[in-house]
């Protein structure tokens, strides 16, 4: 059976979006740039007068930059000079050719990607956040749950977000728990799962 828990890394994952948010843009993450191509967080804003970006990256061993790394921002490649902590949950980034505060500026809000090629494999029976995300979500039934547009980490163990189709119908919130998820997919596009009593909705909610 395989581990549905994403490996993990220092890293502190973006505020989670609120449920407005979520419901104007339903099943529809944000997409990368090119093909092969992972999104691994987002930058924040300028750091310092020195063109440094206080980045936020996805937590996980997607997340592994370092010196060296080629990343994309806005489709751009860039090579990251160095890369450290920073204050407030923050990573502070250097950019080979980011040096003015101004060009740091124009880079607020950029999401930061990387190859998904360039990437460890993750050990066995674990998967990547960003094979997770965009996931169908199944029941054991065959009922249809949505599409997992994001991961909560509780600290006992992460929650993968099934948002449907329509607006109307709610999330639904799922434990990623070995007696949970049954299977992973990634041919297929499918996570399949054994919803605990409770947590099941009725065909009238989550369902066409």
């Amino acid at each position: 059976m395989p581990d549905p828990r994403p490996t993990r890394g220092k890293h502190r994952r973006p505020p989670r979006k609120t449920k407005q948010e979520r419901k104007q843009a339903p099943n529809r993450p944000p997409e990368p740039s090119a093909p092969g191509r992972v999104i691994v967080g987002e930058v924040r804003k300028p750091w310092g007068r020195d063109g440094l970006l206080a980045v936020t990256l996805n937590s996980g061993r997607d997340t592994v930059i370092g010196p060296g790394w080629t990343i994309y921002l806005n489709g751009d490649a860039h090579t990251v000079s160095n890369i450290r902590p920073g204050g407030r949950g923050a990573t502070v980034m250097e950019l080979a050719a980011v040096r003015a505060v101004r060009t740091a500026h124009e880079l607020k809000g950029a999401v930061i990607e990387v190859d998904a090629s360039a990437l460890p494999s993750p050990p066995e029976g674990t998967f990547y956040e960003y094979q997770i995300i965009g996931l169908r979500a199944v029941t054991v039934d065959g009922l249809e749950l949505g599409v997992v547009t994001e991961i909560i980490e509780t600290g006992a163990n992460d929650v993968y977000v099934a948002t449907p189709s329509k607006p109307q119908q709610k999330e639904v919130l799922i434990p990623a728990l070995k007696d949970v998820i049954r299977d992973i997919d990634l041919e297929e596009g499918i996570i399949t799962v054994d919803l605990p009593e409770g947590l099941a909705q009725g065909p009238d909610q989550i369902s066409e």
